[in-house]
């Protein structure tokens, strides 16, 4: 039974298992549907459902990235710069750019470098995927078209409706034409019509993961709804985000429990303990009262001090982006043996 259940396993491409894997797909993007849609049919539950996935996802989805960087001794060895010296780099060009513009420049580069790290997010997710199947890659050439034409010309047409507030702060967005944006849209349309004949055509030969296949098309959901079907740029927006940060903890807590296999080291014994996989619930827990100390200290104890939690806050975004792009490469052999994948 065991060798016939790892041979299905293997045969989808679950990273974990089927119950594990169906919650980060289909659970993260069902999640980001659920907030937009509630928010777009009741603009009034807006503030809310804002709060509950900035304080319970957002906040929570970069303090994991600090559980890989510092929560063991090791971890604070191998990543030294990026604990101590890169957040004073980005803090110094933060607060060069806040410096040079005021607070519109901030929020347009946080708005275009995020849907970037979504973008880049979701593509790693992808390899992850097929790296984690037992079946010939589809070879898809129209695969790495369809995840990045989408989500750019997404960013095209939230430009070209030219908002300019984003989370009541002043944004500007590029001037990107109307005729620009859909004929972008256009070839994403197109890119998605032929990644989808090519990624049939490799499942029925046996070729290609069904579970990257079920994630792709999930990707492309989410930002068809985030970014085209949503009338409105925040509240298609929040949908995106909450899929983005949900996907995330996550995968970061299917890093440490793959990296200690259900045991306590008595090396890392704090971190090794919550990522066992009956301490999930503990886990989740601990990142939370963490980043809730940390954002509540910044938001409110250095209040008094003009823009300084903007600029704390987005010094911690565009850390977050900066790291992430740097260690979760699956080509790293520890990205690829703590999270399992057929090297």
């Amino acid at each position: 039974m065991s060798t016939r259940t790892d041979t299905l396993a293997g045969s989808w491409g679950w990273v974990r298992d089927s119950r594990f894997d169906l919650l980060f797909i289909l659970g993260t993007a069902g999640l980001g549907c659920v907030f937009s849609l509630l928010a777009w049919a009741n603009p009034e539950l807006f503030p809310l459902l804002l709060t509950l996935d900035v304080w319970l996802l957002g906040y929570h989805h970069v303090v994991s990235t600090f559980t890989r960087l510092g929560f063991d001794a090791e971890s604070r060895r191998q990543h030294r710069f990026h604990l101590w010296v890169l957040p004073l780099l980005v803090f110094a060009g933060t607060f060069a750019v806040y410096q040079a513009g005021g607070v519109w420049p901030l929020m347009s580069v946080y708005f275009y470098w995020q849907g970037w790290h979504y973008l880049r997010q979701s593509y790693g997710v992808s390899r992850i995927l097929d790296r984690a199947s037992r079946r010939p890659p589809a070879d898809n050439p129209a695969t790495v078209w369809m995840l990045y034409l989408l989500p750019l010309a997404g960013l095209l047409y939230r430009s070209s409706q030219g908002a300019t507030t984003f989370l009541k702060l002043e944004v500007r967005m590029l001037p990107v034409p109307a005729q620009v944006a859909w004929a972008a849209a256009a070839c994403a349309l197109v890119a998605f019509a032929a990644w989808t004949v090519f990624q049939v055509r490799a499942l029925r030969s046996g070729a290609g993961s069904p579970a990257q296949t079920l994630y792709l098309a999930t990707h492309a959901g989410m930002f068809t709804l985030g970014y085209f079907l949503i009338p409105h740029l925040e509240t298609g927006w929040l949908g995106l985000n909450v899929w983005h940060n949900a996907q995330y903890i996550l995968i970061v807590w299917l890093f440490h429990n793959r990296r200690f296999k259900d045991q306590v080291s008595e090396q890392h014994r704090f971190l090794s303990l919550l990522s066992q996989s009956r301490w999930m619930l503990p886990y989740l827990g601990v990142c939370v009262a963490l980043a809730a100390v940390l954002y509540t200290f910044i938001l409110r104890g250095l209040g008094w001090i003009p823009a300084a939690s903007l600029l704390i806050v987005q010094t911690l975004n565009f850390h977050h982006y900066i790291v992430d792009s740097l260690i979760w490469k699956v080509r790293q052999p520890s990205v690829r043996r703590n999270l399992g994948l057929v090297t």
